[in-house]
């Protein structure tokens, strides 16, 4: 049995609270009257609670909210881009990679980070025109700024790139998964991507030249430097 207390005893808390919003439902038992308060904005409330114990009486409890506005936040600030809004792309191919070249194009096309394509051919498989010659086309574009970027498909990949590099300031690489295409752009500022259409699945090649016009090279990364060393070499050797 708990001990009655001798003497009145007053008791304080104080509680401050921070939400997003708040509900309330209080019941007054002697009017049964309910009052409900919904907030839906952030808030902060200092809540007051008085507890008074006196002999012979019901502990009584009286509490007491306080609100703070809070400041509404302010909204964000967008800044405008001014980048550019996709590449111009070039495209070729010899009479092994034409097929996929055809499909893809469509691809890039409609692509939001593709501004035009430029196709300088092959177009039908009947076209014995040898790789070297769309691939060096296709490179000339980048160089004298006509293009950005350069998508070549040959049998395997690997002559194309290997023409597209005779033509000076140009960096042309094949990649036939999605790391690949992401790091030849990331790390190595390749301008030209190669695939193989005897090499990988119209799929597979697909995706990874909508991947590829997703990627943009930072001039301030780490990269930058090795990049750099890249193109000194061309300039004292090869010049």
């Amino acid at each position: 049995m708990s001990s009655v207390p001798r003497k009145k005893i007053k008791s304080s808390a104080v509680f401050k609270i921070s939400s997003q919003s708040l509900y309330v439902k209080r019941t007054d038992h002697n009017t049964n009257e309910v009052r409900e308060v919904n907030v839906q904005e952030p808030l902060d409330i200092t809540v007051r609670a008085t507890t008074v114990t006196e002999p012979g009486k019901h502990k009584t409890t009286h509490i007491h909210v306080e609100k703070t506005e809070v400041p509404k936040a302010k909204p964000p600030v967008v800044e405008e881009n001014t980048a550019t809004t996709g590449y111009d792309t070039t495209m070729g191919a010899d009479n092994a990679g034409c097929g996929y070249k055809n499909k893809i194009k469509a691809d890039l096309e409609a692509h939001p980070g593709v501004s035009k394509v430029i196709d300088v051919g092959v177009n039908d498989a009947s076209d014995s025109t040898a790789y070297p010659h769309p691939a060096v086309d296709a490179a000339k574009l980048i160089k004298s700024g006509e293009a950005d970027r350069a998508l070549l498909i040959c049998g395997t990949g690997l002559g194309v790139a290997i023409s597209a590099n005779k033509v000076p300031g140009i960096r042309a690489v094949t990649a036939h998964d999605s790391f690949s295409v992401e790091r030849a752009v990331l790390s190595n500022d390749a301008q030209v991507l190669c695939m193989g259409e005897r090499v990988i699945g119209i799929e597979l090649a697909r995706r990874l030249a909508k991947e590829w016009v997703g990627y943009r090279f930072d001039p301030k990364s780490a990269s930058a430097e090795k990049v750099e060393a890249i193109m000194e070499h061309e300039r004292k050797n090869y010049a």
